[in-house]
């Protein structure tokens, strides 16, 4: 281990801190989560037709909605000291506090210009607080039931993602209410840690980032995480904008977005069971193969509804799990301060394809419309088959 991730110097664990977490307090961060993942996908649609309102222009609200994923580059590498210094809960409700203030100040200033900060602050705090509730679950639950319990975790965020944009067309957008209730669901993800108060996994030591022994240790993870940051942000984004391309009314394009989030929420918790009982990362490659076919089968199911919702139900499934394997992996190799280095850098890297995702995709709709989409989200996962074969090939021939 030492050689994938080197710890500074020990520190003693906080207080309520053990090796892992009670089934309770377990419970109680997944459930935080779920309002994390609920704000953040009723804010940034909220945001985006408060700024239209105002005409503001599409660019300026896509680099506005940009700079909260484009934080974490910037945080992420002091979010392992952060942690290391406050410990995981502490360190939870100190960033639950900065992004709540950050969101609610949004309706005191202009969306041109002081936004453009705000917004920063509130996805670097949004962002922190995913890292530690990855590393809280990752490392608070036993390997037999590692994969599970990630896949649980992780449809608490898809399903908080996919419920907020549901509540901008019951709120409104008008006036400072509608923002300030986001600011009031964010504060209301410290009430589970409040309530089930228990023991946090211990952060025995601060680990150092180490991009270069990541990639050497874990080549193909980082593939994964790299190529799920792609697919993601660019299906998200722009499949409507696929479906209004090829005369789809603006219903059935949204539709495309919703059965690709539902294939995300239904197939986490097979995937992370199946990953349980089998080579985690056999699962890896089987995400990647099963998300690939779906992708290369999705322009040919067009005009068959069960099929196409078929293809994007398991496109969605598929991209979710390469997530949620990589953190199943992580919890395997690392533990405490390196864990935190170790899961910081994969947000990082998250943030690096979800970032260039929308924009090459947008590119390519433009050279081939709208299949460039496919062949952006096929190649992504490719990268990862084809890093497979390579290291088969390489472990063969070393044998």
């Amino acid at each position: 281990m030492t050689e994938d991730m080197t710890a500074a110097d020990g520190a003693a664990p906080h207080d309520g801190e053990t090796p892992q977490t009670t089934l309770r307090a377990m419970l109680a961060v997944i459930a935080s989560t779920g309002l994390i993942g609920l704000t953040f996908g009723y804010s940034l649609p909220l945001l985006a037709i408060i700024m239209e309102k105002v005409q503001i222009g599409s660019t300026v609200i896509g680099l506005s909605a940009a700079s909260e994923s484009a934080a974490i580059l910037f945080f992420g590498p002091f979010v392992p000291r952060f942690i290391g210094t406050l410990g995981l809960r502490n360190a939870m409700f100190v960033a639950i506090l900065i992004g709540t203030l950050a969101l609610g100040a949004l309706a005191f200033f202009d969306p041109r210009y002081v936004w453009f900060p705000l917004r920063f602050i509130l996805g670097g705090a949004v962002f922190v607080c995913l890292i530690i509730t990855d590393i809280w679950v990752t490392q608070g639950t036993s390997k037999e039931r590692r994969g599970r319990m990630i896949a649980i975790y992780g449809t608490s965020i898809t399903g908080g993602l996919a419920a907020g944009p549901l509540l901008v067309p019951l709120i409104g957008s008008d006036g400072t209410l509608p923002i300030f209730l986001g600011a009031a669901m964010l504060a209301g993800a410290a009430i589970p840690l409040v309530l089930a108060y228990g023991p946090a996994p211990a952060m025995e030591q601060t680990g150092k980032l180490r991009p270069r022994a990541l990639l050497l240790a874990a080549p193909l993870l980082v593939a994964g995480v790299f190529a799920f940051g792609i697919v993601d942000s660019s299906a998200l984004s722009l499949l409507p904008v696929f479906g209004l391309h090829l005369g789809m009314a603006e219903e059935a394009s949204v539709l495309l977005v919703t059965l690709l989030v539902a294939g995300s929420i239904g197939l986490q918790l097979p995937i992370g069971y199946l990953s349980d009982h089998w080579e985690r990362h056999h699962v890896l490659q089987l995400c990647a193969v099963a998300g690939a076919g779906a992708a290369i089968a999705f322009p040919f199911t067009l005009g068959t509804d069960w099929a196409m919702w078929i293809s994007l139900f398991v496109l969605g499934g598929a991209i979710s799990g390469l997530y949620t394997v990589s953190l199943a992996i992580l919890g395997d190799r690392y533990r405490g301060g390196e864990l935190a280095a170790a899961v910081s850098l994969i947000a990082m890297i998250f943030a690096v394809g979800s970032t260039l995702g929308p924009v090459i995709s947008g590119g390519a709709i433009d050279l081939w419309d709208p299949y460039g989409l496919n062949v952006i989200i096929i190649a992504a996962l490719g990268l990862v088959l084809g890093l497979a074969v390579v290291l088969a090939l390489r472990r063969w021939r070393d044998t």
